[in-house]
């Protein structure tokens, strides 16, 4: 269970992370290669990414901190 929680972890910050960056910071970039981009102006693309980043991190927190500390305890 430690490593599945631990798996867990490192993935959805690795995803929700290069999604939050590319949608705020690399959007210039991303615009180009992927055309839905113009479907929405920048402003919401980087309060989406923002949200991304801040409200899936508040989602698994709370699965993970309950991992951690019944199913399988740190120490």
């Amino acid at each position: 269970m430690n490593l599945l929680l631990w798996s867990i972890q490192v993935l959805a910050a690795l995803l929700h992370g290069a999604s939050g960056v590319m949608k705020t910071v690399l959007f210039d970039k991303v615009t180009g290669d992927v055309p839905s981009f113009g479907a929405l102006p920048r402003e919401a693309w980087a309060a989406l990414g923002a949200m991304e980043l801040a409200c899936v991190v508040g989602l698994l927190v709370p699965f993970l901190a309950y991992g951690r500390a019944v199913l399988s305890p740190i120490g």
